[in-house]
């Protein structure tokens, strides 16, 4: 138990190290984001999470990709971008049936909470999509699912990953406003 607390600091770390370096651009963000991925992924399966172990899994994965995609794309063309609210709602109703879908899946298993944990899991990935590609509005999905997991944490007692959905939810906050700024700069 001891090792699985230890492990969940230090994903906390990273994690918290990762969001900072994203919401100043800074591309070196994703290997923080891969290192506090992984060891999330072993802290969610130890506690049958398994959405989320699969979403963390997918996080480090993505962070490999957004690493070289960052790298390769020119910082003149590789800007923060707006979304259609129709285009929103229509990817909110998709990730809230995906979200169902897998959650019915997970029932099959013996996961915890499988429909709270599918939800997460799957606006998350969503939310990565549109971070990783700069869309402004991925800070409004964060928000959301940070303060979420906040409790979907908090019942399995992983208090160190509530917190860090704590902090999560004042960076996203705070990444909101500035990328906000940065987007009245760049019209």
């Amino acid at each position: 138990m001891r090792e699985v607390i230890a492990i969940e600091i230090i994903s906390v770390i990273l994690n918290v190290v990762f969001l900072i370096l994203l919401i100043q651009e800074n591309k070196q963000c994703w290997f923080y984001g891969i290192g506090g991925s992984m060891s999330g992924a072993y802290v969610f399966f130890e506690n049958a999470y398994y959405s989320e172990t699969i979403l963390y899994v997918f996080y480090a994965c993505v962070g490999v990709y957004g690493y070289y995609y960052w790298e390769k794309t020119s910082h003149k063309n590789f800007r923060i971008k707006t979304c259609p609210w129709w285009k929103v709602g229509a990817m909110i109703i998709g990730a809230f049936a995906a979200g169902i879908g897998l959650g019915y899946v997970m029932t099959k298993t013996d996961a915890s909470e499988p429909y709270y944990d599918a939800m997460s899991t799957v606006f998350g990935i969503l939310a990565t999509f549109l971070e990783l590609y700069k869309y402004f509005i991925a800070w409004g999905f964060w928000i959301v699912i940070n303060a979420y997991t906040i409790w979907l944490y908090g019942i399995k007692d992983l208090n160190f990953l509530a917190l860090q959905m704590i902090l999560y939810t004042g960076l996203s906050i705070y990444g909101l406003f500035s990328w906000y700024n940065k987007l009245g700069n760049l019209r």
